[in-house]
C-alpha cells in the first residue's frame, strides 16, 4: 500500500489553475475586521481541510496544517516535521487562543501541525484514539487531549459539538496508510507512520447556526439521516470517492451552502496562493451540482478571508 501511495504521488502534478476560474463562487466578508454579529459564524479557511470557526467572542480550530510537507518527502516517505515559521505564519491570520482542535483523522495533513498549534493556542485536542494517542507520543500532555467516539456530544463555550463516524476516501481501492495508533505507539516519524485511525466528521453548533464537516468518504455511506438540515456542509473533496458520493451527501444534509475541501494542493507552501490539486476535478462537481439540481448555494473560500455564515 505504501508503493501504491508513492506511485500515485509521483504521478500526479498539480495541473490546474487557482480560484481566478471562479471568482463569482468565491465568498468572503468585505471588512474582515468588522465585529462579527450576533448569530452568525464567522469561517477562516487554513488550507487543506484546516479552518477557524468564531461565535460569540470564541473560537475553534478543525485540522489546522500548515507545514505544507514538500511532494518529494510524502513521495518517497523520508522523516518529516513540522515547519514551526510556516505554523507561526498561519496562526499569525487566527485568534491567539481556541476553545478546541477537532481532527477528523489521524494523517500528517491533519494531524503533524496540531501539537503545535495547541502550544501557541492553549487549546484541547478532541480526536479519535489514534489522533490523540499520536499527539502524545509527540509530547501533548494527557489532559490536554480527550478520545471522542462517534455518537457523543460535545459543549466548550458556545460550541455544541456532535461526533460522527466517517470513512475515508480510498486510493486503489485502499485507504492511504491503514492502521490505527495504541496508547504505546511511537512517536510519528514518517508520513506513513501518520496511520488514518478513527475516521470522524462533526456536527458543530452554535448561534443558531449547524456546520457539517467531514474530509471525505466513500460512496454509499451518507451521514445519519438524524442530523436534519445544515447551513454548511464542509465536504472533503481530495479524491474520486469523494466525487462519487457527493450528491448523496448533499441531499442528506440539506445545506444552504456547500463547500468543497481538501482541493487545493498540499505540497505547496501557503504563500504560493490556492492551486487546485488535479485529483479533484471541481468543474465535475459543479455539473453534478447542477445536473442533479442538488440544494444548497455551491462556494469557495480563499486561504484566510473570512467569510460570516448567517
Amino acid at each position: 500500500m505504501k508503493l501504491a501511495f508513492c506511485a500515485l504521488l509521483l504521478s500526479v502534478r498539480v495541473a490546474c489553475a487557482g480560484l481566478e476560474k471562479y471568482s463569482a463562487l468565491v465568498v468572503a466578508d468585505k471588512d474582515a475586521s468588522a465585529p462579527l454579529p450576533r448569530n452568525a459564524i464567522r469561517v477562516t479557511y487554513l488550507g487543506v481541510n484546516g479552518f477557524q470557526f468564531e461565535a460569540d467572542g470564541h473560537a475553534l480550530l478543525v485540522d489546522p496544517y500548515f507545514s505544507r510537507v514538500s511532494f518529494w518527502s510524502a513521495a518517497l516517505n523520508r522523516p518529516i516535521e513540522p515547519n514551526r515559521a510556516r505554523v507561526a505564519d498561519g496562526l499569525a491570520h487566527l485568534q491567539p487562543r481556541a476553545d478546541a482542535v477537532l481532527v477528523t483523522h489521524a494523517h500528517f495533513d491533519h494531524l503533524l501541525d496540531v501539537p503545535a498549534v495547541m502550544e501557541r493556542t492553549h487549546a484541547p485536542l478532541l480526536a479519535g484514539a489514534s489522533a490523540v494517542n499520536l499527539a502524545r507520543a509527540l509530547g501533548v500532555p494527557r489532559d490536554q487531549s480527550r478520545i471522542v467516539q462517534p455518537g457523543s456530544a460535545q459543549t466548550i463555550g458556545p460550541w455544541r459539538i456532535h461526533v460522527l463516524a466517517a470513512q475515508h476516501d480510498r486510493l486503489f481501492g485502499f485507504v492511504p496508510f491503514q492502521g490505527k495508533a495504541g496508547a504505546r505507539s511511537k512517536a510519528p516519524a514518517k508520513p506513513s507512520n501518520w496511520v488514518v485511525g478513527e475516521a470522524l466528521a462533526f456536527v458543530i453548533g452554535a448561534e443558531g447556526e449547524r456546520i457539517y464537516i467531514d474530509s471525505g468518504g466513500v460512496p454509499g455511506y451518507p451521514p445519519d439521516i438524524a442530523i436534519g438540515h445544515v447551513d454548511l456542509a464542509i465536504l472533503g473533496a481530495a479524491l474520486p470517492d469523494s466525487r462519487q458520493r457527493f450528491a448523496e451527501v448533499v441531499r442528506q444534509l440539506q445545506p444552504r451552502y456547500i463547500f468543497p475541501s481538501h482541493q487545493d494542493d498540499f505540497f505547496l507552501p501557503l504563500n504560493r496562493g490556492f492551486i487546485f490539486n488535479e485529483l479533484t476535478n471541481f468543474p465535475q462537481l459543479l455539473r453534478t451540482h447542477q445536473k442533479e439540481h442538488l440544494p444548497g448555494r455551491m462556494v469557495l473560500l480563499d486561504y484566510f478571508q473570512p467569510w460570516t455564515l448567517r
